[in-house]
């Protein structure tokens, strides 16, 4: 089945790939928000949605992405669980990206190393017991001993916890403090509970709660009765793992599942019937781009990794092959730090070829790739085989970049981690959220900066680093602004990685679904509104 829908999908690509480079295409971009037509539904359809009255109602909704397992401490679980609406986190970030009260239902910064919090009253975990600032405090401590990304983004000195109020000092001056505070990494769990067991059963204040656990394929959930925001109207939930787009879209389509997030644009198409699906599509956080392996020998001349840039089309896959936005630096404009006014790469295989030809390759065999000292230009993309947004646009950079004499060979895997991690790739194609604190220090901190943990091309740029460490100690949100403009331009002069598109994000629902929305940043989906309607 799998086989088949693989084959299927390159055929797609490949079609997409041929419009796109030679019918110059005009680009429609569907539209945001609503509905659409129709695919048959299957007789069995309504069989998991009920709720006729004496009926539990109970839906399934398919994740594209689930964690290693579900302790939010560990790795980047936590944004599974809130997702799932188990998980809470002391602030959350609205559909405008403002932050807005969660467990924490007020805050003020006291100085310039100081935060008080204080905690909600009446809030209780899955088990009973309740959030106090001391529960807080621990669930704090635990997240940062277990995650070696805890102490980087959360540098907290101290903290001191008194009835529901909890104030943080901080080791040095942290302005995103809470941005990142914000992130699922800092779910509030209960630590007096049998943490032993948060891998398949975290004790959490959200209002759905774990019922069972299946790795790599689903959670069950019911909804907590003792919620504090008041108990869902849903009973019951199974969230299934299905990371394949195609394979996402036909679960919909066959009623396995009532719901599904980030449906592959050529899929949309089967769900355009307003009377049975519900579409909401939104621009999301998500900046498609490439890693260049700097210590590559034939990547560490900037201007191979400039008529790279300069080579590909980015409008063209932006309008015709994902949707979204063609991108110019990390961050999307959407952003307030996200800059329309960035010296970017447009689409220009003249000077592309010009930069080649002064970094002295030339084709002197006639077979389309340059070579020099003997070595062709050619060179790996790694990418991840189920995202079909990444599938086609790989496809199109093949086919553009070697009109300019780069050979591009495409390497699939389920999970591009551990090659990227050992460095054993030449170019990484991904996607990632680079707006999940609602500012621009911790994506710069964690992928862009000197030996940072994601800056897995090798990287380095001083003057850079330097901008990103200003970024901690300045409170003042414009000049926090112009210095990430700043610091995203020296990204681009070095042409260290290539930006491709912003991509939209979607979840598609039986119209008989509702509270199914997406948010900008992709770490929520579900809450207590989710429902079936009669």
């Amino acid at each position: 089945m799998r086989n088949v829908q693989r084959k299927w999908l390159f055929a797609l690509m490949s079609m997409m790939v041929i419009m796109v480079l030679t019918a110059c295409g005009s680009g429609k971009n569907s539209s945001a928000s609503t509905s659409s037509n129709a695919a048959e539904k299957s007789s069995d359809t309504d069989a998991s949605i009920s709720g006729a009255a004496g009926n539990k109602s109970h839906l399934n909704i398919a994740l594209f992405w689930l964690g290693s397992s579900l302790d939010p401490a560990e790795e980047w679980n936590g944004w599974t669980l809130t997702r799932a609406a188990i998980g809470e986190t002391l602030i959350q970030f609205d559909e405008h990206m403002k932050m807005v009260p969660k467990l924490a239902d007020k805050w003020d910064r006291v100085d310039d190393t100081t935060w008080h919090f204080h905690i909600r009253d009446g809030v209780t975990f899955h088990n009973g017991n309740p959030v106090t600032a001391d529960a807080v405090k621990k669930s704090i401590e635990r997240s940062i001993s277990l995650n070696e990304r805890g102490q980087s983004t959360l540098p907290i000195a101290s903290m001191a916890a008194k009835g529901q109020d909890l104030t943080i000092k901080t080791t040095q001056p942290d302005a995103s403090l809470l941005g990142n505070i914000a992130e699922p990494l800092f779910i509030i769990v209960d630590t007096s509970a049998d943490t032993s067991k948060f891998k398949s059963a975290p004790i959490a204040t959200g209002p759905f709660m774990v019922t069972g656990y299946t790795p790599d394929q689903e959670i069950q959930v019911k909804k907590y009765d003792g919620y504090w925001g008041g108990a869902a109207d849903l009973d019951t939930m199974t969230l299934k793992y299905i990371k394949d787009d195609s394979t996402r879209a036909l679960a919909l389509q066959s009623g396995e599942i009532d719901a599904a997030s980030n449906i592959g644009r050529s899929n949309m198409s089967l769900f355009q019937d307003t009377s049975q699906y519900t579409i909401d599509e939104i621009p999301s956080l998500r900046t498609q781009f490439v890693w260049f392996n700097t210590s590559h020998p034939l990547l560490s001349d900037p201007k191979v990794r400039r008529a790279i840039s300069y080579g590909i089309d980015r409008e063209r896959y932006a309008n015709t092959l994902v949707g979204g936005q063609a991108a110019k630096g990390p961050f999307t404009s959407a952003l307030p730090f996200g800059y329309d006014k960035l010296k970017g790469y447009n689409y220009e295989p003249d000077k592309a070829k010009q930069l080649l030809d002064e970094a002295g390759y030339k084709d002197t065999d006639g077979d389309s790739i340059r070579e020099k000292d003997g070595e062709k230009l050619s060179l790996q993309l790694i990418l991840n085989a189920a995202y079909e947004s990444d599938s086609v646009v790989a496809a199109a950079m093949q086919s553009q970049l070697k009109e300019i004499g780069v050979g591009l060979e495409l390497t699939s895997y389920e999970d591009l981690t551990d090659h990227q991690k050992s460095g054993n790739y030449d170019l990484a194609l991904t996607s990632i959220n680079t707006g999940i604190t609602g500012d621009p220090q911790y994506i710069l901190d964690f992928y862009f900066k000197t030996g940072a943990e994601w800056n897995v091309g090798g990287y380095s740029n001083p003057k850079l680093d330097q901008l990103i460490e200003g970024l901690h100690s300045e409170f003042d949100v414009e000049k926090r602004y112009a210095l990430a403009a700043e610091a995203q331009q020296l990204i681009l002069d070095d042409a260290a990685y290539m930006f491709l598109t912003y991509t939209p994000i979607n979840i598609v629902s039986k119209s008989n679904v509702k509270g199914a929305a997406m948010y900008p940043i992709d770490f929520y989906l579900l809450d207590r509104n989710i429902k079936v309607e009669q």
